[in-house]
């Protein structure tokens, strides 16, 4: 599948989802997850702390799927924008810990 084939596919995939389709998020999940992964796992340094992160980036995914406007952004770097600052915060709730 091309790019524009995968773009248009998380498109529809995220529309879907926030129509209460569950399928369409395991489509999200199936395209994204091991790229959205590394950014966790980048930011955290930690496994265990970027599978955490990556639930919950899904679980907002979910909530929010319905914001996501393709006129200003396309699928990945929003999703690529939502796992980066839930692992930053999750960074900073680490560090306030410590």
């Amino acid at each position: 599948m091309d790019a524009e084939a995968r773009r248009s596919q998380l498109i529809a995939a995220l529309v879907r989802a926030s129509e209460g389709d569950r399928g369409a998020l395991r489509v999200i999940y199936d395209e994204t997850s091991a790229k959205l992964f590394g950014v966790c796992l980048r930011i955290l340094g930690d496994r265990s702390e970027a599978e955490d992160v990556l639930q919950d980036v899904y679980l907002t995914v979910w909530r929010k799927a319905g914001q996501f406007d393709s006129s200003v952004a396309s699928p990945i770097t929003w999703l690529v924008a939502i796992a980066r600052n839930r692992s930053i915060d999750r960074l900073r709730s680490l560090g306030a810990r410590g």
